[in-house]
């Protein structure tokens, strides 16, 4: 049984990870139609790990881009995609044996689709592990902006999908699937996501040299600079659209989350580390109070997620 679907996997200086996840791919119960491996100027082993494991086998094809970032490593690959779904996959993750099948079977159940996603389990370093959620539905860009329910892991989607909206944004180097995913759902419109339900299938593990960080305050621009754009998206939307004012104030919210999010940072600082969080937070709050239409509703947010930190959707949803 031939899956419809690429598996697009950048890479770079994984070496100490990317067998696992390959292994993870030899080990699907459905092969997936191709698997596009991508380096990005690794400087560690990591190319001849790829092409070694690609060695004989038809259906992969190993690729190098010199721009550097995840983003071009990903739109390089996609542009290679000759299948009509496509699934971006990490070369620090691992999926069970029968993560490509289900996939396979939900898109033969839903002709429907565009966009087809499941829950996923991430790893953190002290070994603790979560459940990270995919919601479908009238609420799903809601959903996504709170809870990354299209984070890169937790959904494949149509090829031509990924290229109408213009795959990756290049320009950022943080955050850019919350962003993409913006995009892939105001395209696709909500009738067109359908979640995959049962156990998750993949195992996302956090990394020290994750390309996003660990603490936002480290690189507050990366987060930023795609919520401007995604305000930017919004904000183009025609002034007689119902939802525009919504997907505005939800935005807004998500900004104060990030404020939260850089004060509690604040915490367990001293000195000029501490002053720069607080700075960022304080700026961010000022940014988000002199446009919002909800200055009370968005000081709560901000209050509500710097004290228990989780579950802020709930509180928005209620308000907004």
């Amino acid at each position: 049984m031939a899956s419809p679907l690429s598996i697009v996997i950048p890479v770079y200086n994984r070496a100490h990870t990317l067998l696992r996840t390959l292994a993870s791919i030899d080990s699907q119960t459905v092969a997936p139609g191709r698997v596009i491996i991508v380096d990005n100027g690794s400087t560690d082993t990591s190319l001849d790990i790829a092409r070694n494991w690609a060695a004989g086998k038809d259906h992969v094809t190993v690729l190098t881009e010199a721009k550097s970032g995840a983003c071009a490593a990903r739109n390089r690959g996609l542009r290679e995609v000759d299948t009509e779904w496509t699934m971006f996959f990490d070369s620090d993750d691992v999926m069970s044996s029968a993560h490509v099948a289900d996939f396979t079977n939900a898109i033969e159940r839903h002709p429907e689709a565009s966009v087809i996603g499941r829950d996923i389990y991430v790893r953190f370093l002290d070994g603790s592990s979560r459940r990270l959620y995919f919601v479908a539905g009238r609420n799903a860009l809601f959903h996504h902006l709170f809870r990354g329910s299209l984070s890169t892991l937790r959904y494949v989607a149509r090829t031509d999908l990924f290229r109408r909206v213009g795959g990756w944004d290049e320009s950022l180097a943080g955050w850019d699937d919350l962003e993409l995913g913006v995009r892939l759902l105001l395209e696709a419109g909500d009738g067109s996501v359908v979640k995959l339900h049962g156990e998750p299938s993949v195992t996302a593990y956090q990394q020290e040299q994750s390309i996003s960080g660990l603490r936002f305050s480290d690189h507050p621009e990366r987060w930023e600079c795609s919520l401007e754009v995604i305000r930017s998206h919004f904000s183009a939307m025609p002034d007689d659209d119902s939802r525009k004012r919504r997907l505005l104030a939800w935005l807004d919210a998500r900004a104060m989350v990030l404020a939260a999010q850089y004060a509690r940072e604040a915490c367990g600082e001293v000195g000029t580390c501490r002053d720069r969080s607080l700075q960022l937070a304080s700026d961010m709050c000022d940014a988000v109070l002199s446009r919002t239409r909800h200055p009370r509703s968005m000081r709560i947010v901000y209050r509500y997620n710097l004290r228990f930190g989780r579950l802020t959707w709930v509180l928005v949803r209620m308000m907004l």
